[in-house]
């Protein structure tokens, strides 16, 4: 992301109302049409736009063990595993590469926040657009947090000045 994304993800999370718009206005798209959890930490685009939140175990890489041999949820036999939902629209897209990367566990602390300002604040990855999953997508983002820390730790200094 570019540093004016950066300052308008700061300047949101500064004002709460602003931040809450952010959210509402995320999620009147994103839960309608990919049927969003709000985790705040999206992977949509790294797992054929199907939210894996939707999972009754929260599982954000890969089936459980208890996935039936006819692709069927164990919790809700109803209905398809959302893991092999993903693996169905990953093959129609040409997207499967992408199924090998692994996500860190859900932070709950970006529960019910907008997953695009904390993208562009640099706290989760950013959207992966391509069919190819890239060499390393934690680069930018280890990158990114780095310098936000040597600037915080600039700050204080320059403040007892």
């Amino acid at each position: 992301m570019s540093k004016f994304s950066e300052k308008l993800a700061a300047f949101t999370e500064r004002h709460p109302r602003l931040s809450a718009a952010a959210a509402v206005a995320e999620n009147v798209f994103k839960k309608p049409v990919f049927r969003c959890q709000d985790c705040g930490q999206c992977v949509l685009s790294y797992n054929a736009f199907t939210c894996p939140m939707r999972c009754p175990k929260e599982i954000r890489n890969g089936p459980c063990g208890g996935t039936r041999p006819d692709g069927h949820c164990e919790v809700y036999p109803e209905r398809h595993c959302i893991w092999w939902l993903i693996n169905e629209r990953s093959k129609k897209m040409g997207r499967q590469d992408k199924l090998k990367f692994y996500h860190s566990p859900v932070d709950r602390r970006f529960e019910h926040t907008s997953a695009w300002m904390n993208m562009f604040a640099g706290k989760i990855l950013p959207l992966s657009m391509g069919k190819r999953l890239k060499e390393d997508p934690f680069a930018e983002l280890r990158a990114r947090r780095q310098r936000l820390a040597e600037e915080e730790d600039k700050e204080p200094a320059e403040a007892k000045k």
